[in-house]
């Protein structure tokens, strides 16, 4: 009996190992799970991975490890820098990976993000096109038949790629975090797809049911909350822009730091990314902010302030080239290399055109030459003519190789300034022709 016991509560104890690794391996709630546990999942086909959002930024996505991440993740910068622009193209490759995205644009009405998005890939396609978002939505356009076939060229080519991007505008005055939670659970129980938020920007959101009345701060930090439960809730990436305060631009240009976004403390705790985007050259003295931004190319640059997960510091910045005109962020270098390219070509094809007419005007030289010595008459004067050309010609060259000597290859016993400057013919024509141009009386001059 006292076998059978045993040989029983041995296989109780089997089975409860078994319930528990079964449990984990299918992430069912566990009282009490030790780490010496959890680390035999880390396998192939068993750890369960970050997933990943590319951004269509090369290097914004090796910083990040592969791209956006679930979490809280913030974009800050002064106004008019670009910011709401850049998070819409990131938000549009996100979604052309085939990724549901919500963008809620408190600030812009739907269809100016929409011409936005139009523009950019227009410019994509079409880098020379005159069009921009504002040209879109311009009602004495209409008649403008060349630019409207571009467009629709375009909407059939690349509409495709923005199928899971959804725009959503603020529909009433009082819209908060909460709103967004409510919004993004709808989209999800109807099908079925978790999204990537986007949210354009933090000081706009009216204050949370728990905050009303209360000051600016303590309503941003109740909607980063409220954000921040949504991204844990759901595994889920949620990007949001926020603005800086005006004393961290207002006398002079300074770096972006976590202090200088607006007046709240809760982005530095909450954020598993923050980034801001600045001038390239801010910390350049005298860099004129007005002229940098009025350029149809501003020069800016990704700062990492926090990453939780990752690197930061000036190593991990990402330079970026952006074009106002054309809504297009594009990687530092990423449009100079084709013009480099182009440019290099055309000074290959400049110098073996350069060539040619050397060669033509010295073989003009040697046919004259040639003739001269046929024709007794002409000879002489031709012969002496060429003679005098072809000793003005050393003497320059020489001239020049000359004055190139170092005094101290002259004082090595190198040749001197007057040595370099004497006509010595290389070849037995020059040499030929020189002998009898000096051995010319003088009165041939009168010839």
């Amino acid at each position: 009996m006292e076998l059978k016991e045993e040989s029983g509560a041995e296989k109780a104890q089997v089975e409860e190992k078994n319930r528990k690794e079964n449990n984990i391996a299918e992430n069912k709630p566990v009282s009490y799970i030790s780490v010496a546990e959890k680390l035999k999942l880390f396998r192939p086909g068993k750890i369960q991975t970050v997933e990943h959002y590319p951004t269509g930024i090369r290097q914004l996505d090796e910083r990040l490890g592969g791209g956006l991440y679930s979490g809280l993740i913030f974009l800050g910068a002064r106004p008019g820098m670009g910011k709401s622009t850049l998070a819409l193209q990131i938000a549009s490759e996100v979604a052309a990976g085939g990724t549901p995205v919500l963008f809620y644009s408190l600030e812009m009405p739907a269809i100016r993000i929409e011409s936005k998005i139009l523009n950019r890939v227009i410019h994509m396609q079409e880098p020379d096109a005159k069009i921009t978002s504002d040209w879109l939505l311009r009602e004495e356009n209409a008649d403008k038949k060349e630019e409207w076939e571009l467009v629709e060229k375009v909407q059939k080519k690349m509409g495709s790629r923005y199928e899971k991007l959804y725009i959503k505008e603020r529909d009433k005055i009082s819209f908060s975090a909460e709103d967004i939670v409510a919004d993004v659970e709808k989209f999800m129980e109807e099908t079925g797809s978790k999204p990537v938020v986007f949210v354009d920007y933090l000081q706009i959101l009216s204050a949370c049911a728990s905050t009303r009345g209360t000051a600016d701060k303590q309503r941003n930090d109740e909607n980063i909350n409220v954000l921040s439960s949504l991204s844990n809730k759901y595994d889920m990436a949620v990007f949001v822009i926020s603005s800086l305060n005006r004393e961290s631009y207002r006398n002079a240009q300074k770096p972006i730091q976590l202090d200088s976004f607006k007046e709240t403390g809760g982005i530095e705790y909450s954020a598993s990314v923050i980034l801001g985007l600045q001038l390239r050259n801010i910390e350049i003295v005298g860099a004129m902010h007005e002229s940098a931004m009025s350029s149809p190319v501003r020069k800016l640059e990704l700062v990492f302030l926090k990453q939780r997960y990752g690197m930061t510091g000036t190593g991990a910045n990402v330079a970026l080239d952006f074009y106002p005109a054309k809504d297009l962020y594009l990687e530092y270098g990423a449009e100079e290399s084709s013009r480099v390219k182009a440019e290099t070509m055309t000074k290959a094809e400049t110098s073996v055109g350069a060539e040619m007419p050397a060669r033509a005007e010295k073989q003009a030289e040697e046919e004259i030459s040639t003739e001269a010595d046929k024709n007794p008459l002409i000879a002489p004067r031709k012969k002496k003519s060429e003679g005098i050309k072809l000793k003005r010609k050393r003497t320059e060259k020489n001239t020049k190789s000359a004055h190139s000597v170092k005094k101290s290859d002259i004082n090595n016993g190198e040749k001197t300034e007057t040595q370099q400057n004497e006509f010595v013919p290389e070849d037995e024509y020059s040499k030929a022709l020189f002998e009898k141009f000096m051995s010319m009386p003088d009165d041939h001059d009168n010839d």
